[in-house]
């Protein structure tokens, strides 16, 4: 085993795809097989996925691919489950509503952390030698205490000191894994994907009935709990769904607000979600200092070629509002599915070799785009 390396303390700019993975199909057709047909092997994606990215990104910050499996006619990786699986001295288990916190150890519970060892063990067989960054993408805190319930089904956000300890067991969980890839010689930068802070923020969360809302959070302990999160880490991405302002007691609290006082050090929001207003903000986010990183929409990867158009699309509006072209150097960039929240866990349906295409041209695009960045003159 690699002997660890110093992590760095800030996250450089980069093209990167996200941590979901969408895995082609692989022939199951010898005399070995159990049908004699087309199939899937059952442990195949989650190392599919490995396999892949340090094949293709290299310096790119390969990410550490979710195991995936078959939903349907469509692949599926649960974002939440990866999440629950990280929980230190906290049990889970899923009942017809989604995953609450139990007493002890059940079958859901063993079989997430039997996925995230897979993919560990994934991530040391093809990144063997690899001393560049990983990408882990996972929920925020947040957003996974909204995904949870207490054991009589009533939701962890309204409960004070269910969340306190959902949040706190969360950071320990990503720091310990984060840990084990920097034994491998490898620098894990963590990207949290935080989609539910407005409804957390401003009491919109529905109740289980959907009948009401939960009471809003207040705000000091919202960004608390990402600041210690965040503290527990090594550099980290936070990603959020828009940089629109909250309305919050009567007053407008500023997508710069919103990341300054999370305490993040770089930042990612989706191009298509930037009105007028988002390019102003994420203009003061880049100019205090704080990293930038722009996500692609998914189906960018099917056209990996058109780097020049996504160059086009940011820079107008970067240009607009007076920020230099060279500033786009700074910038990341992010392309692939976004983490699915919801269950199922569904994502685009691909069929034959269309899957791994997709994966590739994702891989293409992100890296483009980011050379195009940097050869910026």
């Amino acid at each position: 085993m690699a002997e660890t390396v110093e992590t760095p303390t800030t996250l450089g700019p980069a093209g990167t795809t996200t941590g979901v993975w969408i895995p082609g199909p692989r022939a199951e057709t010898g005399p070995g097989s159990a049908s004699g047909a087309s199939g899937y092997i059952a442990n195949s994606p989650v190392r599919e996925a490995a396999a892949a990215a340090f094949t293709h990104l290299g310096e790119q910050l390969p990410p550490v691919p979710l195991s995936a499996h078959r939903a349907e006619d469509r692949w599926g990786a649960d974002a939440i489950g990866r999440a629950v699986g990280l929980l230190t001295d906290l049990h889970v288990d899923r009942a017809s509503f989604g995953w609450r916190l139990t007493s002890a150890a059940g079958r859901d519970e063993r079989l997430e952390s039997s996925a995230l060892s897979e993919a560990f063990d994934a991530i040391a067989e093809y990144g063997d030698g690899y001393t560049g960054g990983v990408q882990i993408s996972l929920p925020g805190p947040w957003t996974l205490v909204t995904a949870l319930s207490l054991t009589s089904g009533a939701p962890v956000l309204g409960d004070l000191g269910a969340r306190r300890d959902v949040i706190q067991a969360y950071a320990f969980g990503l720091a310990a894994f984060a840990d084990k890839l920097s034994t491998l010689g490898m620098q894990p930068v963590v990207r949290l994907v935080e989609t539910r802070l407005h409804p957390v923020l401003t009491g919109t969360w529905p109740t289980v009935s959907g009948w009401a809302t939960l009471p809003a959070v207040n705000e000091t302990q919202v960004y608390a709990a990402l600041q210690s999160t965040l503290r527990h880490l090594p550099p980290a991405l936070l990603s959020l769904p828009d940089f629109d302002p909250l309305q919050l007691q009567g007053k407008e609290i500023t997508a710069a607000e919103v990341v300054r006082n999370s305490g993040a050090t770089a930042v990612s929001v989706p191009l298509a979600s930037l009105k007028a207003q988002g390019w102003e903000q994420l203009a003061m986010i880049s100019e205090a200092g704080i990293g930038t990183w722009m996500g692609l929409p998914p189906a960018a990867g099917s056209r990996p070629q058109e780097v020049k158009h996504w160059l086009n699309r940011i820079m107008t509006p970067w240009n607009r509002i007076g920020m230099s072209t060279k500033s786009l150097r700074d910038f990341g960039v992010l392309a692939g599915e976004e983490l699915p929240m919801t269950y199922p866990p569904l994502l685009t349906s691909v069929d034959g070799d269309g899957a791994k295409n997709i994966s590739t041209g994702t891989m293409m695009i992100a890296a483009g785009l980011r050379r195009a960045f940097e050869e910026i003159e």
